[in-house]
């Protein structure tokens, strides 16, 4: 087995996670580069030829390697944890994989453990932030319009920005008031969308779109480019960044926080923990837990503010 049947065995890997498990191609991406990193360094490193020439010590020097980094300055830096967990499960993956199909009988990965990570609340919006943010947008930009529809549909829904530029006109069924979303493994659900985010979601398509799609095929998708195809993450990013700094609020904030904002909000308003991890497409409600901290959290700021012994 040389080097490019090595990574053969990862691509084969990748294959049956795109195709027996539909994971996503950020997921997949993700396996590629930790997996890539991986092989590449046991070849560099250890000269191995095959995969059965990985020993456990030589996985351990792998994740040592990976604990620390140069900066620019040649200081050495520690990796955060997440990420280094993030390498040892896709490690672990590949080797139940190669387990399991009989490619390998042996399993060196079984020593590795994920290291503790403190558990960090994700940054919220209050309300105010999120209208000063939609109140940023000159609606006489054609862009514009688009923009604030984008920011509105994030937070009315709480979608993840995959979510959002890959929807389709034909999810919306907005005279029900629910728009289909497909979110992670390609697993559907429903989710309410407020009658705010629908004005602004029509002035877009009736008066906007139309505009991005002269001449060329859109392939149904509701949030286009200048030049009428799929945005990217990327703009999206732009978006949220420009917005945020035309509002003048002082936080770092994502797409992906107005997902949190939507859940602490929802929860706030009384919204039982179930509900909320069904509109957010959580499989597990533990993941959802995180926001009921968020809650407690804000509760605990508040009395503080405004208790005079607080």
């Amino acid at each position: 087995m040389n080097k490019s049947s090595i990574h053969n065995e990862v691509k084969k890997y990748l294959a049956h996670l795109q195709f027996e498990r539909n994971l996503s191609s950020n997921t997949l991406d993700s396996y590629w580069l930790d997996l890539k990193s991986y092989i590449e360094y046991m070849i560099d490193v250890y000269k191995i030829n095959k995969l059965n020439d990985i020993k456990k010590d030589y996985i351990n020097k792998y994740i040592s390697y990976l604990q620390t980094y140069s900066d620019y300055n040649n200081d050495i830096k520690k990796k955060q944890t997440s990420s280094i967990n993030r390498s040892i499960s896709s490690i672990k993956n590949f080797y139940k994989y190669l387990n399991n199909n009989d490619i390998l009988t042996e399993n060196p990965s079984k020593i590795l453990t994920a290291g503790k990570q403190e558990k960090k609340l994700p940054d919220v919006l209050s309300v105010e932030e999120i209208d000063l943010i939609l109140n940023s947008f000159d609606l006489s930009k054609k862009n514009n319009v688009r923009d604030r529809a984008i920011v509105s549909l994030l937070y009315s829904c709480g979608l993840r920005v995959s979510e959002l530029i890959s929807l389709k006109l034909t999810n919306l069924l907005l005279d029900q008031e629910i728009i289909k979303v497909f979110g992670k493994g390609s697993k559907e659900r429903i989710v309410p969308i407020g009658s705010i985010a629908i004005e602004q979601l029509m002035s877009y398509i009736n008066e906007i779109r139309p505009k991005y799609t002269r001449n060329v095929d859109s392939k149904g998708l509701l949030f286009l480019s200048n030049r009428g195809k799929e945005l990217s993450r990327k703009s999206v990013w732009n978006i949220i960044k420009l917005s945020v700094d035309r509002s003048g609020i002082n936080k770092k904030v994502s797409p992906h926080t107005f997902r949190h904002s939507f859940a602490c909000h929802m929860l706030e308003g009384g919204a039982g923990l179930r509900v909320v991890q069904e509109l957010l497409g959580h499989s597990n409600i533990s993941t959802t837990q995180i926001y009921t901290q968020l809650d407690q959290s804000y509760l605990i700021e508040i009395f503080k503010q405004y208790h005079p012994r607080g």
